[in-house]
């Protein structure tokens, strides 16, 4: 007899997005064999659709909460929580499990963020398994959401090793990008966000000694456009400032890490970093601040500072200067190499099975709690 096809639904996923967590991860769960639909955040029913597509699935996996429980107004806010908790209440009576895997506690920007705190904790509740990707992860989630530890799946986040092209020699990369090909060049790169703190940075920055042989490169497409006006001003002031505020296409990316020989992300908050994944993918060691799962990478392969300290990202980039970095980019690649798509692929799918194999979750309760 045939075994049965497990079925899952990822949502939100959206095809064009330049984030390749959720493609690398459905790429990965389909070569287990497991049939996978996916279904976009924005349209308000999707989830319903996808999940009936093909048949009732076995598992729904949830990932970046923020497009089912936030609206331009908190009203819309609220209507879009209730027609997702609709959503959720029809799908379990069918037998759907849910899993919810926490990239971050709420969305950077902030936006409606009481309200989403609260729609998280009942998500909490609702959902039959977590899943976060480091151990220091646990104790945020639970914390925040007031769900015990033990219904949260630790699962790494897997490396970008094989995702883009390999690496260039660094002088090629610099010359193709009109660099210096002597002294040390730190790097950002990504969307630039109000979250991401690159006003710190460029502060901190122009703090440095200026006789320091090192450049700091700062490159990604500005949200809003009002943003990357502000921040050309504050660069303009600093000759050993280089910014390019425009959207970065994956050859060019990998040309900008294989240039520099740092990078740099000076958050505000974070729980999990694609970008810190994506640079020890490609052997660049990180400075970041001390913050979530980027405390998991090892000692010898990143620089991290207290975000709260005043004067302590000045501190970590003077350190920059004198660390080893060659050897650090090494480290850090060694420890990114073992955290393959199958390895995730694998873990994920043991979740799913976990819950399949337990009774579903009690009756969702709406009581009111403590915001904090």
């Amino acid at each position: 007899m045939k075994a049965k096809v497990m079925k899952i639904v990822i949502t939100p996923f959206a095809k064009n997005s330049s984030n390749p967590y959720l493609k690398q991860l459905l790429e990965a769960l389909e070569a287990r064999g497991i049939e996978v639909q996916t279904a976009p955040g924005r349209s308000l029913f999707g989830l319903w659709r996808a999940a009936l597509k093909s048949g009732r699935p076995d598992v729904v996996h949830l990932q970046w909460q923020h497009l089912f429980f936030q609206g331009q107004t908190r009203v819309q806010a609220i209507w879009r929580t209730v027609i997702f908790f609709v959503q959720w209440a029809a799908l379990r009576r069918l037998g759907v499990r849910f899993v919810w895997t926490v990239h971050n506690l709420v969305d950077h920007e902030q936006a409606q963020a009481r309200w989403e705190r609260r729609a998280c904790r009942w998500l909490a509740q609702a959902v039959d398994r977590l899943i976060v990707h480091c151990p220091a992860a646990v104790r945020i989630v639970s914390s925040a959401y007031q769900t015990p530890p033990e219904k949260i799946s630790v699962v790494p986040h897997g490396h970008y090793i094989d995702r883009y092209s390999p690496p260039l020699p660094q002088a090629e990369a610099r010359q193709r990008l009109g660099l210096p090909l002597e002294g040390r060049i730190f790097l950002f790169c990504g969307r630039v966000r109000a979250y991401k703190g690159v006003d710190r940075l460029l502060k901190a920055f122009a703090a440095l000694d200026a006789k320091d042989d090192v450049r700091l490169l700062v490159v990604g497409s500005p949200t809003p456009a009002a943003l990357g006006q502000t921040l050309s001003v504050q660069a303009a002031a600093n000759p050993r400032v280089i910014t390019r505020f425009e959207f970065i296409p994956e050859e060019a990316l990998v040309t900008y890490l294989s240039a520099c020989d740092l990078v740099v992300l000076p958050y505000r908050d974070s729980l999990t970093s694609g970008a810190a994944v994506l640079a020890a993918s490609y052997g660049r060691p990180v400075l970041m601040p001390r913050l979530g799962c980027m405390t998991a990478f090892p000692a010898e392969s990143v620089i991290l500072y207290d975000p709260e300290q005043p004067g302590s990202l000045r501190a970590a980039l003077v350190q920059a200067l004198a660390a080893p970095l060659d050897r650090m980019g090494r480290a850090a690649r060694d420890y990114i190499e073992q955290f393959s798509w199958p390895l995730v692929a694998a873990e994920t799918f043991g979740v799913y099975q976990s819950i399949l194999a337990k009774a579903p979750q009690p009756a969702l309760s709406f009581a009111r709690r403590h915001d904090g």
